[in-house]
């Protein structure tokens, strides 16, 4: 018997507080094997999981969805569309948590990526509907290019990095330019 409640608990005390919006590292909890639990426990706690990535991944699909109809450009949306991925490591980072028994991630992760290239095919969906609306086209395509050319799909390929492409060491000595004519 468990005075702690165990693993269960260590988990349970963890998705309620992640799925909250809590940034929590999943890393620090207890290996799961389907062994340590009665079949109605594990059952739960797999049910658990899936309701704290669901409930995160619509928190998320919502953020995104009211900042990109409130973009009023397509600065405003490229930017919607980057900070929405930036939500999305710790999402991933819970489905395949090496806590879990390798099938239940494997299973997570597809999951995750599943809905990630769901919303992406409905934004690209939703804004060729536009054209039939009768938008201009020049809007609908420069919206599709910046839809495009800021996928979220992205973070399904590998670790996400956000902000390393501009950082500069202030202290290092400026290159010289030539310039040939």
């Amino acid at each position: 018997m468990w005075v702690t409640g165990g693993a269960y608990q260590q988990w349970a005390d963890f998705l309620e507080r992640w799925s909250a919006g809590e940034q929590a590292d999943p890393a620090a909890l207890p290996r799961l094997a389907p062994a340590d639990f009665a079949g109605d426990s594990w059952e739960r706690l797999m049910h658990r999981i899936t309701e704290a990535l669901d409930r995160r991944l619509v928190a998320w699909s919502e953020t995104l969805s009211r900042e990109l109809a409130a973009a009023r450009d397509e600065f405003a949306a490229a930017r919607a569309l980057n900070h929405a991925r930036w939500a999305l490591p710790p999402i991933r980072a819970l489905a395949g948590a090496q806590a879990l028994p390798e099938e239940v991630r494997t299973r997570l992760v597809a999951m995750v990526d599943n809905q990630i290239a769901s919303l992406q095919r409905q934004m690209d969906d939703q804004v060729q509907g536009l054209r039939r609306g009768g938008v201009p086209a020049s809007a609908v395509e420069a919206r599709l290019r910046t839809i495009r050319d800021n996928p979220l799909t992205v973070v399904t390929a590998g670790p996400h990095v956000t902000g390393d492409g501009w950082a500069v060491d202030p202290t290092a000595a400026p290159r010289r330019r030539v310039i040939l004519d």
